[in-house]
């Protein structure tokens, strides 16, 4: 099993480095009106016996934040993601994981540590010099903020999904091949005109927006904020040697690396790894003075207040902490931090005053919507294919629609593709395109790869409709609870 992950390692979508850039271009999300109830403080749902925790769902979220900023050159922003609706799409796909898992857990299937630990061995991403080293796995997950644990339960729910998956594959055959064949090799001449909204049309009704703010009130908390008294220890120099920072360089080269990924050399590495040399040999002086402040022979000197969108520390980290708690050393700035967590305020509803420009966001979007899409009906009716333009679109084809983005093309013609009728429209945000269909044709010499790929693609579909259907019933199987509102 693990030799056929090894092989199909597209498929396994929860690798570090997938996490890393995500990460980065995502963060995390704030996830709307949160259960209060204190045993679910953190969980976002539960799925038969699983819960799906904030992390997982902010695993997923990535994931797919990742996946569409691909797709649009990386130019994907946090505005386009949640017009998207990439954070509802996160928690429907965890709950799809989830039900898949309770089932593989039903029948029998494992993901064991045998099985972890074979997949991270394997993985060329964690090797130095051809074979696993495990001060590259634990730099590199540091280096992400990714606790090993958090990586490896992750990685042990994917194993088992895709053990799920394999053990249910089928391979089409010939009749499902030919019928996506002629789908997939469909060429559409297609008459458009795109009509864009127009914002001066929307006029802002205040009794419509405080409606929409009463109605969901709990979708706009305050941030869960942190007060801490702490001690902030610089890290001293070193009068370290050359021999010493070249040990420590050599143990830790991967963490030097260039633009290019290419791993530096000593010499220019050589400013970082004294400061990082520096850092590791202060911390028995900030362990030193946590023990003293534990005991409470030293006092804190700063307050240090932060909510968890600003916190200097990562996720794990305060997702942990509890009024009263002495905090081991963390990193922070150019040394460390010690401290003792003096209040915690959980997140609460806003005041409408504080949430209205957060409501009059979702009040502008829907009123734009709306009027779009009456215009749109409006200039369909009375649609003239002789005084538009004209494009020829097909499945196969990624090619982009003049006036639309990669992204808006790549909607436009599966709208175009997914719908039985010769006119109709698609709406994109704050556009909107009328089209008709005025030429149909069959592409002809499809090439041996275009061919291999439309085989691939009647397997993909194929187990999808699987899938869709064990889902179906596993829905009915299991419960679902959600503890967050949307």
């Amino acid at each position: 099993m693990i030799t056929w992950m090894q092989k199909n390692k597209k498929y396994l979508v929860v690798t570090i480095w997938i996490s890393t850039i995500a990460f980065v271009g995502a963060g995390f999300v704030g996830w709307g009106a949160y259960d209060m109830n204190s045993n679910r403080a953190n969980s976002v749902a539960k799925v038969g016996h699983r819960n799906i925790s904030i992390q997982e769902l902010n695993d997923k979220y990535s994931q797919l934040y990742n996946y569409y900023n691909n797709i649009l050159g990386g130019q994907l922003t946090q505005e386009k993601a949640s017009e998207l609706g990439l954070d509802t799409a996160a928690l429907q796909a965890s709950i799809r994981d989830n039900l898949l898992l309770n089932f593989a857990d039903d029948i029998g299937l494992i993901a064991n540590d045998s099985d972890i630990i074979k997949y991270i061995i394997s993985d060329e991403n964690f090797h130095r010099d051809g074979v696993f080293n495990e001060n590259v796995y634990k730099d590199t997950l540091r280096r992400a903020r990714i606790n090993p644990k958090d990586y490896e339960k992750s990685l042990q729910r994917q194993i088992l999904l895709d053990k799920l998956h394999h053990a249910l594959s089928i391979k089409a055959n010939k009749d499902d091949i030919k019928m996506i064949t002629s789908s997939f090799f469909m060429s559409d001449k297609v008459a458009f005109k795109i009509i864009n909204a127009d914002n001066a049309e929307i006029v802002i009704n205040e009794d419509e927006v405080r409606k929409i703010w009463e109605e969901n009130k709990n979708n706009y908390l305050t941030k869960r904020s942190y007060s801490l008294d702490t001690i902030y220890i610089p890290a001293m120099m070193q009068n370290a040697d050359n021999a010493a920072l070249m040990s420590y360089y050599d143990e830790h080269k991967d963490n030097y690396k260039d633009n290019e990924d290419k791993i530096l050399s000593f010499e220019q590495a050589k400013e970082q790894v004294q400061k990082d040399y520096d850092l590791q040999e202060s911390r028995t002086s900030a362990l030193k003075a946590y023990t003293e402040l534990k005991k409470g022979d030293l006092n804190a000197t700063e307050i240090l207040n932060f909510d968890e969108d600003n916190a200097p520390f990562s996720h794990d980290v305060i997702a942990e902490m509890k009024v009263g708690d002495v905090l081991k050393p963390l990193l922070y700035k150019d040394g460390y931090i010690i401290g003792v967590v003096k209040g915690i305020k959980a997140a609460h509803p806003m005041e409408y005053i504080d949430a209205r420009e957060q409501v009059l966001e979702v009040y502008i979007k829907q009123e734009r919507a709306k009027k779009l899409e009456t215009k749109v009906k409006s200039k369909l009716v009375n649609f003239d294919v002789n005084n538009s333009d004209v494009v020829e679109i097909s499945r196969a084809s990624n090619n982009e629609v003049a006036g639309l983005d990669m992204f808006e093309s790549a909607t436009f013609i599966d709208g175009v593709f997914s719908s039985p009728n010769k006119n109709g429209y698609v709406l994109l945000g704050e556009k909107g395109v009328i089209y008709e269909i005025v030429e149909q044709n069959l592409l002809t010499n499809v090439s041996a790869n275009n061919q291999t790929l439309v085989s691939e693609n009647a397997d993909t579909l194929k187990n999808n409709e699987v899938m869709q259907d064990l889902i179906e019933t596993l829905t009915k199987r299991y419960k679902v609870e959600e503890y967050i509102k949307r």
